[in-house]
């Protein structure tokens, strides 16, 4: 079985980013900008109407939490979110199944978004798959404490720990880089992935949706708090 059919999720999203981004660098054109730069350094204007920016989520733009994550800043920015794509969903797609991957993808991208409404720049911007990248390490490191596998002898967890410490630490050297997204993320696929492990190998289909129910659902009452409190 070829790695296309095996993992039909994650070749999905990274086609979908990648499509996305050469579409953003054609639409630099109406901007003056050379297909050729704008393939290296996205356009800024095109950018802007579907960046996070929670400013524009508080008039109304609250799809923006969704366009943001499939949105990068540049190649570099893309090339490394797609790879860490492909490495995490190379296992945690056949691990969780299919469904299970996207929900948890979507609804960790989604956790990041609101972590930046919350605590990032009111007037900021931030793209980028990274929010929901963080989910997938969360998310397996939270089954895994769900299912006592927790262990730093465990080499899976300890990879993955070390990959978290190490983006996370980049992420607070760098400064135009947002580790509350990151963090958000981390923290939203924690959760999924805890309320996943008991429900995994369910075959009924209301109690495999528990995790994304659960999940979803917080995150809209904290979308509903932030626009009734903080707005």
């Amino acid at each position: 079985m070829n790695n296309l059919t095996r993992l039909p999720v994650t070749f999905g999203l990274i086609v979908a980013c990648v499509t996305v981004y050469i579409a953003v660098a054609f639409a630099g054109a109406t901007y003056g900008y050379p297909l050729n730069f704008a393939l290296v350094t996205q356009p800024h204007e095109v950018l802007a109407q579907g960046a996070l920016v929670p400013a524009s989520v508080a008039s109304g733009e609250v799809w923006l939490l969704l366009s943001s994550m499939f949105l990068h800043a540049g190649f570099i920015h893309l090339a490394l979110n797609m790879l860490s794509l492909y490495f995490l969903g190379s296992f945690v797609e056949v691990a969780f199944g299919r469904v299970r991957f996207l929900a948890l993808y979507l609804t960790s991208g989604l956790a990041g978004g609101i972590a930046y409404l919350y605590f990032g720049d009111f007037h900021g911007s931030v793209v980028g798959a990274s929010g929901a990248i963080f989910g997938l390490l969360g998310g397996v490191l939270g089954y895994s404490l769900r299912r006592g596998t927790f262990s730093w002898q465990n080499p899976l967890i300890r990879q993955l720990l070390i990959l978290t410490a190490l983006n996370l630490y980049f992420g607070f050297s760098v400064s135009n880089i947002s580790n509350t997204a990151h963090i958000g993320g981390l923290v939203g696929g924690l959760a999924f992935g805890w309320l996943l492990a008991p429900t995994v190998y369910s075959k009924r289909k209301l109690r495999a949706a528990i995790p994304t129910i659960i999940v979803l659902g917080t995150e809209m009452i904290l979308l509903a708090t932030w626009f009734l409190f903080f707005v």
